[in-house]
């Protein structure tokens, strides 16, 4: 019976340090090739001051039993994370943006999306996704999905990066 329970706990610490492994080397979509500034970056959003994000309805049931929180959670995070950028002022009314933030949890695959659209258009300008790193232990699944949300503000940022400039389609 101690040899079953030596081998056991072996390999939990083995799917342990399997599981902080790869989320130690989570990347952005960007640095990963994807999303990048191949094309033109759209005038309305680099031009944007007022900010609308919304609260797309995602997958449910991963919440409370997979992630912490609650379905809302990305939406959550990306909010105070691009309050605390200061880029764009955050408005409570959508007819009032400039642009509009769209964040969504998707647990097929896990990922998270956002969508970035014109406010009075409602033209989409742009998205992004990041993958949130499916880890055995739910403390790792929350942390991925934290860092995933960061990654988006992130490429957001290197987006609308200061020397980034409307450029003409050829």
């Amino acid at each position: 019976m101690s040899l079953f329970l030596n081998r056991s706990v072996a390999v939990a610490a083995l799917l342990a340090c399997v599981a902080i492994a790869v989320g130690a080397q989570q990347k952005s979509s960007a640095a990963k090739g994807i999303n990048t500034l191949a094309a033109p970056v759209p005038t309305p959003l680099l031009n944007g001051k007022r900010a609308f994000i919304s609260y797309e309805m995602g997958d449910v049931t991963a919440f409370p039993s997979a992630y912490s929180g609650g379905p809302e959670r990305a939406y959550s995070e990306f909010f105070a994370q691009m309050k605390a950028w200061g880029r764009f002022q955050l408005v409570i009314d959508p007819s009032d943006a400039d642009v509009v933030f769209a964040v969504r949890f998707v647990d097929s695959q896990p990922q998270i999306r956002l969508g970035i659209s014109d406010g009075k258009t409602h033209v989409a300008l742009w998205g992004f996704v990041e993958q949130v790193d499916p880890a055995v232990f739910k403390k790792h699944r929350d942390a991925s999905f934290t860092q995933s949300v960061q990654l988006l503000v992130s490429d957001v940022k290197t987006l609308l990066a200061e020397d980034a400039a409307p450029q003409a389609a050829n």
